[in-house]
């Protein structure tokens, strides 16, 4: 510090203070490379404050392996022309599969909608033939309009028919 030719006047309680302070750096570095090696040899788990976060880690780590019907690229390029643009795959991941069980939760109830309303024609005809007595499991059900107009207003979502012009 003084090798610029300055001269320097230093009290002794001064330059006490500063041998000091070089000392306690010294010792701090000393303390900090030992717990950074410490570290190192040390497997730590970092175990989650709550079960809520536990959950979470443990939901991210399955979403890492699950492949969505709805592909990542699909929701990506549906968030941005949403205005939601997002670089972390995991948050795309996690809404692929929200997107997924909505549609997949609308058209189970469009089925249910759809069986009900065949049964409901079949029992009001009043009669039977050997066909409409198929197994349950061997009819194929076609989704319709009527079915699925429903099962959309179960989840808040009002849906019209659009108007035919001839």
């Amino acid at each position: 510090m003084a090798s610029d030719g300055e001269d320097i006047s230093l009290t002794p309680a001064e330059s006490l203070a500063s041998a000091t302070d070089t000392e306690d750096e010294e010792m701090g570095a000393q303390v900090q490379s030992d717990m950074e090696t410490d570290e190192e040899d040390l497997d730590v788990e970092v175990v989650p404050a709550t079960a809520e976060d536990a959950d979470m880690d443990e939901l991210l780590r399955q979403l890492e392996d699950y492949t969505p019907t709805i592909p990542d690229a699909l929701t990506t390029h549906t968030l941005k022309k949403a205005g939601f643009s997002t670089v972390d795959p995991q948050i795309v991941r996690l809404i692929s599969v929200s997107a997924q069980k909505f549609i997949s939760d609308i058209a189970n109830d469009a089925l249910q909608h759809c069986k009900t309303r065949t049964t409901n024609i079949q029992h009001s005809s009043g009669h039977s033939s050997s066909k409409d007595k198929k197994n349950p499991k061997d009819r194929k059900y076609t989704l319709a309009m009527e079915d699925l107009v429903p099962a959309l207003a179960d989840h808040g979502i009002t849906m019209r028919k659009p108007q035919y012009f001839v």
